[in-house]
C-alpha cells in the first residue's frame, strides 16, 4: 500500500506521534532533507541504545544502526502506517543484531567459546553429587566395621594390602579377602541390590 494513501485513510485514527513519524518518513522519501534529518534524530538514540545492549560493543552498535538506516530508506515503501515508524525501525535493528550474533557464533573459535563456559558445577550437578555422596555414606555405614575400615584405608589413605593387614592385625591374604568383600558389598549396596556380607 502506498504510504500517502495509507496515511490519508488512517490519518485520523493514528496517534499524533505515529502520524508525525509516518509524515516525516513520507516527506523524507519525497526528498525533504529536513524531514529526513528530523526522523534520523528521533530514531537514532533508541536504536543505538538497543544495538549497544544487544551487541555489547559501541562500534558494532554503530555499524548495526547505520545498516538499519540503509534498510529503512531502501524498504520504506513497505512501511504499514498502522504501526509506528520507530517500532518498525527498532525491529530492523534487533534483527540485524541477531543476524550479526548468528554469524559470529558460526565463526567463533572453539577455544574462545570454551573460555566463556563456566567450569563450576551447575545446581543440578551439585544436587546429584550430594545424592551420590549421601548414598555412598549410607552404603559405607551398612558395611561391617572391619570391611568399612579396610575400604577406608585403601581408598582414602591409599594403603596397600600388606599395610592394611598390619593395621588390622591379620594376614595379607585375609586383608585381601576382607577388602574384596568390602568392595563387592559397597558395589552391591550402591547398585540398589540387597546383599549381606
Amino acid at each position: 500500500m502506498d504510504i500517502e494513501v495509507g496515511l490519508s485513510l488512517l490519518g485520523g485514527l493514528l496517534p499524533t506521534v505515529w502520524r508525525t513519524e509516518a509524515g516525516l518518513l513520507q516527506a523524507a522519501l519525497a526528498g525533504d532533507h529536513k524531514a529526513s534529518g528530523a526522523l534520523t534524530d528521533r530514531l537514532m538514540p533508541p536504536a543505538h541504545a538497543l544495538a549497544w545492549r544487544l551487541t555489547g560493543n559501541p562500534a558494532d552498535a554503530e555499524d548495526v544502526v547505520q545498516e538499519a538506516f540503509c534498510r529503512l530508506w531502501q524498504h520504506a515503501e513497505r512501511f504499514e502506517p498502522r504501526a509506528k515508524v520507530s517500532t518498525w525501525f527498532l525491529t530492523i535493528v534487533r534483527n540485524l543484531c541477531m543476524d550479526r550474533f548468528r554469524r559470529s557464533e558460526d565463526h567463533a573459535d572453539a577455544s574462545v567459546l570454551e573460555t566463556l563456559a563456566d567450569a563450576a558445577a551447575t545446581p543440578e550437578e551439585n544436587w546429584h553429587a550430594g545424592v551420590r555422596s549421601a548414598r555412598l555414606h549410607e552404603a559405607l555405614q551398612a558395611l561391617p566395621f572391619r570391611q568399612r575400615a579396610a575400604l577406608m584405608m585403601w581408598a582414602w589413605q591409599e594403603l596397600d594390602v600388606p599395610a592394611i593387614a598390619r593395621e588390622l592385625g591379620m594376614t595379607d591374604n585375609a586383608a585381601h579377602q576382607l577388602l574384596f568383600r568390602a568392595r563387592a558389598g559397597l558395589k552391591t549396596r550402591l547398585s540398589g541390590e540387597d546383599g549381606n556380607d
